[in-house]
C-alpha cells in the first residue's frame, strides 16, 4: 500500500502534468487562432480564412492588377475577359466576363477565396457560390481613399498585410500630392473650368459626383457639369451638355484605337471655346493603384485648360 507521502506526491505531479500540457493546449489554441485572417469587405461582411489564400479567383480587372501588385499573381488560377495587366495577366484562364461567370468551372477548381466586384453583373453567380460553401470578398471602394482600404483587406487574405500596407500608404501619398498639383498659371480661376466626361461613342453617357471619376474631376479642380445627378453615371442629352459651355471634354479612348468621331463633332458643335482631350479608360476607370496614374493625367489636362 503507498504511504500517503507517496500518495500526496504523486498526486502533485499529476497536477503539474496536468496543468503543463492543459497549457499547451491553450497556447496551441492561440497560435492557430492568431493565424486566422479576418477582414470586413466594402459592403460590411466579415471574410475569414484559416491560413492565406493560395488558390484564388479574381473576377475583375482592377483586382487582378492588385493581386499582381502584391506579389501573388501566380496565384490567380482564373479570372475574367478584360484582365490584361499585367502582360502575364493575360496567360490567366478566364471563367466569364463583367456580365456572367461559369459557376461549374469555378467550382471544379475549388479556390480559397473569390475576389469580386460588387458593380459587376455577377451576382446571381456569386450567391450561388456562397451557398456552395466558398469564400468571397466584395469588392465596392466608395471613394479614391478607399482603393487604398481594398488593398490592405486583400493584403490580409493573401498573406501579404506588410506589402499591401507599403502600397497602401504610397497611394495614400500620392492620392495627396495630386490634390495638391499646381495649375499652369496661378492667376486661373480653376472654379470656372467646367468638364464633361463621355464615357463612350455609342451614348452620352457621364459619371456623377458619386462616381469615382467624378471624385477625380473634383481632385483636380473641374467642376462637372453633372457632379449633382443622383446616379453615379447618367445619360446626358446634347442640349445639357452645350448649355453647360464645358471647358474641356474627356472621351475615353485606348491608345490604339482610332479617333472617336466624337472629337471632331465636338469641334464643331463647341469651337474652340473647348477642348477635347482623349484619356485612357483602364487608367482611369479601374479602381486600383493605376488609376492614379489617369488622374494624374486628368489633372494635368484640366490644370492646363486655360
Amino acid at each position: 500500500m503507498a504511504q500517503p507521502n507517496q500518495c500526496r506526491f504523486f498526486i502533485r505531479v499529476s497536477l503539474q502534468i496536468f496543468v503543463f500540457f492543459g497549457l499547451c493546449s491553450i497556447t496551441l489554441g492561440q497560435v492557430f487562432a492568431s493565424e486566422r485572417l479576418e477582414v470586413v469587405d466594402d459592403l460590411g461582411n466579415q471574410v475569414m480564412l484559416e491560413s492565406p489564400a493560395v488558390r484564388i479567383v479574381s473576377l475583375a480587372p482592377h483586382l487582378t492588377e492588385i493581386l499582381f501588385e502584391l506579389g501573388v499573381g501566380d496565384n490567380v488560377i482564373a479570372t475574367v475577359s478584360y484582365a490584361d495587366f499585367p502582360e502575364e495577366a493575360k496567360l490567366i484562364p478566364r471563367v466569364g466576363d463583367a456580365f456572367s461567370v461559369n459557376v461549374e468551372q469555378l467550382v471544379a477548381m475549388q479556390p480559397d477565396i473569390i475576389f469580386a466586384w460588387e458593380s459587376g453583373g455577377v451576382n446571381k453567380a456569386l450567391k450561388r457560390l456562397e451557398n456552395l460553401g466558398f469564400t468571397i470578398f466584395r469588392n465596392e471602394a466608395p471613394s479614391l481613399a478607399g482603393i487604398a482600404n481594398t488593398i490592405e483587406e486583400i493584403a490580409v487574405l493573401v498573406g501579404k498585410a506588410d506589402t499591401g500596407q507599403r502600397l497602401s500608404n504610397r497611394y495614400r501619398a500620392r492620392l495627396t500630392q495630386l490634390a495638391q498639383f499646381p495649375a499652369k498659371s496661378e492667376s486661373i480661376d480653376m472654379d470656372a473650368i467646367r468638364v464633361f466626361f463621355q464615357i463612350s461613342d455609342q451614348d452620352l453617357y457621364t459619371v456623377s459626383g458619386q462616381h469615382l471619376i467624378g471624385q477625380a474631376i473634383n481632385l483636380c479642380g473641374g467642376v462637372n457639369l453633372f457632379d449633382s445627378v443622383p446616379i453615379s453615371v447618367p445619360l446626358a442629352n446634347l442640349e445639357s451638355v452645350l448649355r453647360g459651355q464645358p471647358d474641356i471634354i474627356f472621351i475615353t479612348r485606348m491608345p490604339e484605337s482610332p479617333v472617336s468621331p466624337w472629337e471632331s463633332r465636338w469641334g464643331k458643335l463647341i469651337g474652340n471655346n473647348a477642348r477635347v482631350f482623349p484619356i485612357d479608360p483602364n487608367l482611369i476607370s479601374r479602381p486600383s493603384i493605376r488609376m492614379l496614374d489617369g488622374v494624374e493625367v486628368m489633372c494635368g489636362a484640366i490644370r492646363n485648360a486655360r
